[in-house]
């Protein structure tokens, strides 16, 4: 999970780069890239690319499409930092979900955890002069249409090839994509320049993310790794002052610390229960 968060780091690097191009364009050239290089593995691995789930394969391909328009949304019209600690809502409402399907259980102290998290969200966002209505409602609907996606991810476990899992994504968000600019959302222009290797950069980067991230979901219990991925402001924040000189303010540093700190004790926690066990 965290060669995950690193990966998707750059994938925000990526798309921030061409904030002037519109989020579905931007979303139809990753899923070409991410189609070309999971067919290749799968070709490499001699898998069937149909897998045998297909109603759940195309529930995670959709509930990821979703989220992934709200957050490359958010990622365009705020800073850096703001849309991905609004992102980093999605491990909490992850792990909720699973308590709520009746997959995993929640220690009392990690409620209090979670809480410390989330008034980190609240503090970040809260204290920023820049931050929209639309973009902190598109940064919510990524964080819910995300956590759906994931708890989707954890049901296909010990059923599914990873790389299947990862070609659904974009197999789904192809079409999508396409509909956007076909009812009138959103005007599509032709890349040029160094927008072409970013936007193949964003699938590259996506493609290693999800594929480390649904590894991740396969092989370990969703609190923990939702926990793990909180390490992803630490690099969405170094980005955003070294790359693209955005700066924070006193309080939205505190708002990140405590983000982290729920991240760091909820680690702890489920080492130690799962030493115990």
């Amino acid at each position: 999970m965290l060669v995950a968060s690193l990966a998707f780091g750059f994938m925000n690097v990526s798309v921030k780069s061409i904030s002037d191009m519109h989020v579905s364009e931007i979303v139809f050239f990753r899923a070409i890239v991410q189609i070309i290089i999971a067919a290749a593995f799968l070709a490499y691995q001699r898998q069937s690319p149909w897998g045998n789930n297909p109603k759940l394969l195309i529930m995670r391909g959709f509930f990821g499409s979703m989220g992934l328009l709200c957050y490359f949304y958010s990622l365009q019209v705020m800073p850096l930092s703001n849309a991905l600690v609004i992102h980093y809502l999605s491990p909490i409402l992850t792990t909720l979900l699973a308590l709520w399907m009746g997959d995993e259980q929640v220690q009392k102290k990690q409620w209090l955890f979670f809480a410390l998290s989330f008034s980190g969200v609240v503090i970040v966002n809260g204290v920023s002069s820049v931050v929209t209505l639309e973009g902190l409602i598109a940064g919510l609907g990524g964080a819910i249409f995300s956590a759906l996606a994931y708890n989707t991810i954890r049901r296909l476990k010990d059923k599914e090839n990873p790389n299947v899992v990862v070609l659904y994504f974009p197999l789904v968000t192809l079409p999508i994509s396409l509909l956007m600019p076909a009812l009138g959302w959103g005007k599509w222009v032709t890349p040029v320049g160094m927008e072409w290797t970013w936007l193949i950069l964003t699938g590259i980067f996506t493609q290693i993310g999800q594929f480390f991230m649904t590894r991740a979901y396969q092989e370990a219990e969703t609190r923990v790794v939702s926990a793990i991925s909180y390490a992803g402001i630490i690099w969405g924040t170094g980005f955003g002052l070294f790359l693209f000189n955005e700066s924070y303010s006193f309080w939205q540093y505190v708002g990140m610390a405590l983000v982290i700190a729920g991240m760091v004790l909820n680690v702890r926690l489920n080492r130690g229960l799962g030493l115990r066990r």
